[in-house]
């Protein structure tokens, strides 16, 4: 299992950011579980890709891999 955690401040972008990432692993056939998605990221979630790349295009993204052990 791979965990993603996406991490900000409030209203920087987390929910479309997180939307993007699943509806592209999703497309791509990965079995994707977005926790968020039917509470309180619904609206964002029924957002299209343009619509949600349009809303992160000001934000900066920094991406971080970190190893677990098990």
């Amino acid at each position: 299992m791979i965990n993603i955690v996406i991490e900000g401040p409030e209203e920087s972008g987390k929910s479309h950011l997180m939307a993007l990432i699943g509806k592209h692993l999703r497309e791509q056939g990965l079995d994707v579980n977005i926790q968020s998605e039917h509470t309180h990221n619904a609206a964002v979630m029924e957002m299209n890709a343009a619509e949600l790349v349009e809303h992160l295009t000001e934000r900066k993204i920094i991406i971080t891999g970190l190893r677990t052990f098990s």
